[in-house]
């Protein structure tokens, strides 16, 4: 066994956290994290990725009041996301992992509603619900479950392409490091490199818990990485990692569902497209339709050789429509 898969046997969770400026928010995250009231030892991995806002000296001082329970690295060159919750499962030593940010929070009792369940389920992964919450409202993500489901087998990968109850962000999960240890986030991707991080840890998964608890509070904010997608280009990442997700599907009801997700991000694609300046809407469009040809989204080719239903169906005529408004959008610029 290699250094980077050794364990302390009683350290049951290591938690990684990637921070990059989030100086009005961390405090309160981490909070959330020190006083879980989880009767086993876990570990938080603090990856600073050269903060410049005051995050650093935070997280120096949560390491120097509780130095069993935080670590800190401190990177010498700002490398994103990716890279900083990679050199956190380098070092992560715990039986199970989890990736959380540090503007969310966790419930109090998370780590124990995750893994009580996950070791009475034997399970490779465990997802709980999210809850979408900013300082005016809050809600249940669209992939929360209203009972606790345990999937096996290809049914794993199946209901992350289908999106129903489990998507590919990566808040909300804890996995086993022993079979996943050494899966890494892909560097350089700057949307959804999550999604392709759990594609790759599904397609190998024999088993999943999808666990019907509140056990991840998601901020939503208009500086998040997805507020100025299509002004930065970096929606072409998310199309992408979409598209390379599917090099994962391995049997008929795989493809069919990878086929449904191609139709729902192009959907949503277009739809948010209408809603931005013409600047930024003239290529996206142009991306949209050359992927709907290069993917045959067509709706004869929909019914007739992917066999999609009613739902995709509706999808790919919501698509039409807001292509159809994003043309007059831009005539009318």
């Amino acid at each position: 066994m290699n250094d980077t898969m050794t364990s302390n046997d009683k350290l049951m969770v290591s938690i990684i956290v990637p921070v990059f400026n989030v100086a009005a928010y961390i405090e309160e995250g981490l909070l959330s994290l020190a006083q879980q009231d989880f009767a086993h030892d876990y570990e938080i991995i603090l990856v600073d990725d050269c903060s410049t806002d005051g995050s650093i000296e935070i997280c120096r001082q949560f390491t120097y009041d509780l130095p069993n329970r935080f670590k800190l690295i401190e990177s010498e060159t700002n490398g994103g996301v990716s890279v900083a919750r990679n050199l956190g499962l380098e070092k992560a030593r715990g039986r199970y992992l989890m990736c959380v940010d540090p503007d969310d929070i966790l419930p109090v009792s998370a780590l124990t509603e995750m893994f009580d369940a996950i070791e009475y389920y034997g399970a490779d992964v465990i997802k709980g619900n999210l809850v979408l919450f900013d300082e005016k409202s809050r809600r249940s993500a669209p992939d929360s479950v209203n009972a606790t489901t345990l999937l096996s087998g290809a049914d794993v990968l199946t209901a992350l392409y289908e999106h129903a109850r489990v998507r590919g962000h990566i808040g909300g999960k804890m996995y086993r490091r022993d079979k996943f240890g050494t899966i890494r986030l892909p560097v350089g991707v700057r949307m959804a490199q999550d999604l392709l991080f759990f594609s790759e840890l599904f397609a190998s998964a024999r088993s999943l818990v999808l666990l019907n608890k509140d056990i991840y509070y998601y901020r939503k904010h208009l500086t998040g990485s997805t507020g100025r997608k299509y002004e930065k280009g970096s929606y072409i990442d998310w199309i992408s990692a979409v598209e390379s997700c599917g090099k994962f599907a391995s049997n008929p009801r795989q493809k069919k569902a990878h086929k449904d997700l191609l139709v729902r991000t192009m959907t949503q694609v277009a739809r948010e497209c209408r809603k931005i300046p013409a600047a930024s809407a003239g290529p996206v469009l142009h991306t949209i339709e050359q992927k709907c040809q290069q993917w045959d989204i067509r709706f004869f080719h929909l019914i007739l050789a992917d066999g999609l239903g009613l739902r995709s169906l509706s999808r790919y005529i919501k698509l039409r429509l807001a292509l159809k408004q994003i043309r007059r959008n831009l005539s009318q610029a």
